[in-house]
């Protein structure tokens, strides 16, 4: 580190006026910076994107589920006499919005039940409709109550070439923090599905999994006390043949990552480095506006000794890195973003403007890039090719944490037509 310039910033933060009651209020700050590209390599193209992307979005909300002038009975039987007349995923989505109404409001009779039953059996068969829709699904269901009883959510992903969906936040369905049974199903000529529940907002902290193969449905009648009223997101995962799976952990060691800014002066490690995601990042909390792509997101507490000072400073560097297979069946890594947090402070804009300067993260960046450029050949050459890859939260436990580490599921073969995405 530049002790010098730093001790010149310091010093003129001496020299400010005193703080208002805003700017004195110690906040950590954090900010991103794209990474630089090398323009001697190709990154991904568009079409390289769409491969690696295979996300369902829901584009509805809580107001959607009320179809105008119909009962809740009526809208399931229309949803799913539409759908029996031409299958599609459009339609197949209908019925999920119909299923939704009855289950968000807890209401339960006989005939009502016997729809849902009935509406979700038809999204499980196999049947030919409009634009390659095959049907063919896998479901989650969530229960407000032990033993899937009181009101519930359904989440259906039925689309073609669709790797995954979810509820990005339940709270927007006024079901934050109300979760405390499962259920999950693949239908029998599906390879199998995962289903997570995550206990804040845009699938981070702990989670819960439910895993099943084709034609299975396992369910939790109790989440118990790690996640019981906890979930705030949910994922479903298409399963495909043939996936390689493996642990970042597994792959990278914790001394190749703080080696990476070994090299800078008064910057300590503060504890091992963090693997973790970012997946569809929107832009907010200094994080990439990305919503189209799963990201490897790397954190690294460190400590900042900074000279002529009482105390350090806490701060945390960062990398995004996403991974992508090309159609020529390649894995490839590429750094998109750095960033760096600092805790708040006198000292916190000069620490953060030095670490996000020349002189701070951009210096360990063609470090990273190398250390990609190596993990990747390594897998091309003993696991390729591949058709896809995606990310797994954690270790993909049965239950775990986001911050344990992240898991990279390569599918091997070559990739074929991913079909259209609907969104």
């Amino acid at each position: 580190m530049d002790c010098d310039r730093l001790k010149a910033l310091c010093e003129q933060m001496h020299r400010c006026q005193p703080c208002t009651s805003d700017s004195a209020s110690g906040r950590p700050k954090a900010r991103l910076q794209q990474a630089p590209r090398d323009p001697q390599a190709s990154g991904p193209t568009p079409e390289d994107i769409r491969y690696n992307r295979g996300f369902l979005g829901l584009p509805y909300k809580k107001a959607d589920l009320f179809r105008t002038g119909m009962s809740a009975e009526e809208q399931i039987r229309h949803a799913v006499e539409q759908y029996r007349a031409e299958p599609s995923p459009k339609r197949a989505l209908l019925i999920e919005v119909a299923i939704n109404r009855i289950g968000i409001s807890g209401q339960s009779d006989k005939e009502l039940d016997r729809l849902v039953e009935e509406a979700k059996l038809l999204l499980s068969k196999k049947l030919d409709g409009k634009d390659e829709f095959k049907g063919d699904n896998v479901t989650g269901t969530i229960y407000q109550h032990s033993d899937f009883h009181g009101a519930s959510m359904f989440l259906n992903l039925s689309s073609v070439g669709a790797l995954l969906t979810g509820f990005v936040s339940l709270g927007a369905f006024n079901f934050n923090d109300k979760v405390s049974s499962a259920e999950h199903s693949a239908s029998a000529d599906e390879v199998g599905g995962r289903l997570f529940l995550f206990q804040d907002d845009r699938f981070f902290g702990r989670y819960v999994k439910l895993d099943a193969d084709g034609g299975e449905t396992p369910r939790l009648s109790s989440l118990g006390s790690f996640m019981n009223d906890r979930t705030s997101s949910v994922l479903i995962y298409r399963k495909s043949a043939n996936e390689f799976i493996v642990p970042l952990g597994s792959l990278v060691s914790d001394n190749a990552i703080t080696n990476l800014i070994s090299s800078q002066d008064r910057l300590s490690t503060r504890g091992d480095p963090i693997f973790t995601w970012d997946l569809f990042p929107d832009g907010k909390d200094a994080h990439p506006n990305e919503t189209g792509k799963m990201y490897i997101y790397i954190r690294i507490p460190v400590t900042i000794d900074v000279p002529d000072w009482p105390f350090d400073y806490d701060a945390e560097i960062r990398f995004w890195i996403y991974l992508y297979v090309t159609q020529d069946g390649r894995l490839h890594g590429q750094l998109d973003y750095y960033g760096a947090w600092v805790e708040g402070g006198l000292l916190t804009n000069a620490i953060l403007s030095y670490l996000m300067g020349p002189d701070g993260i951009q210096t360990s960046l063609a470090q990273v890039n190398g250390l990609l450029d190596s993990t990747t050949a390594l897998a091309n050459l003993k696991e390729g090719p591949f058709s896809n890859s995606y990310l797994l939260p954690g270790r993909n436990e049965d239950r775990g944490n986001t911050n344990d580490d992240v898991t990279i599921v390569l599918v091997k073969g070559m990739p074929s037509d991913p079909g259209p995405i609907f969104l």
